[in-house]
């Protein structure tokens, strides 16, 4: 199936990006290490440079701030993959599994092994982040033309488009994602997000329950993504 960039767009979620399914090949050139839910696998200051690869499972790539906060860059599942392969000064970020996964490790002598039998490898890696790139151009758009109030408006009717269950009249959007999390997305302080969230259930708009979202009016839903701000 052809992979539609334009979706990256319209992409709520940062999670895995295009899927690099060539490199399944040549996991055995690699080190293969399987994880646990909340397993550490790489730390802030880790030097050694390496391309993760991600077989099975799911992981997040995170970066420590300098007063101490944590931001999430984005999630990683199957065949997707996180570059460390070009070492920073304080580079802060770190990535843990968040599922129980199981990810290979690739040097860039290894690459370059696997670009010499396959080279479109190569071309596929790029295409990965290619569509990273995208996503996050259209993240700083979104912050610079949009309120606070109604980025997270936006951001729960792309949910729907994208992950919206018809049941009934309404949708369900059936992820676990925590203020702590959408926060972390959008940029967007949790007061914020409350308040937002706060508001859509007293309009009756929406319904936030345990591991998933209801949509009752998805219009009106819609109708407020184009307004200047919220409240």
């Amino acid at each position: 199936m052809k992979y539609d960039f334009s979706d990256e767009v319209a992409r709520t979620i940062p999670d895995t990006f295009y899927p690099v399914e060539r490199l399944q090949k040549f996991t055995h050139l690699g080190i293969v290490k399987s994880y646990a839910k909340g397993s550490a696998i790489t730390l802030p200051g880790d030097s050694e440079p390496m391309l993760i690869y991600v077989l099975s499972g799911k992981v997040q790539n995170k970066m420590v701030t300098e007063d101490g906060r944590e931001k999430l860059h984005y999630f990683c599942g199957k065949n997707g993959i996180l570059c460390k392969l070009f070492p920073m000064n304080h580079d802060n970020s770190y990535i843990t599994a968040i599922e129980k996964c199981s990810v290979c490790f690739f040097t860039e002598a290894q690459l370059k092994e696997i670009f010499q039998i396959d080279d479109n490898i190569f071309f596929e890696i790029l295409k990965n982040t290619f569509s990273k790139s995208l996503y996050f151009m259209m993240q700083i758009i979104e912050m610079e033309l949009f309120n606070p109030t109604i980025r997270i408006v936006r951001l729960i009717y792309g949910l729907c488009i994208s992950n919206g269950i018809p049941v009934g009249n309404s949708y369900e959007v059936r992820l676990e994602l925590s203020q702590r999390t959408i926060s972390e997305i959008s940029g967007v302080h949790h007061v914020t997000i409350s308040k937002v969230l706060g508001y859509l259930e007293k309009q009756k708009i929406i319904e936030k329950k345990k591991g998933k979202i209801i949509i009752h009016d998805l219009d009106r839903l819609k109708e407020l993504t184009f307004e200047k701000h919220l409240f």
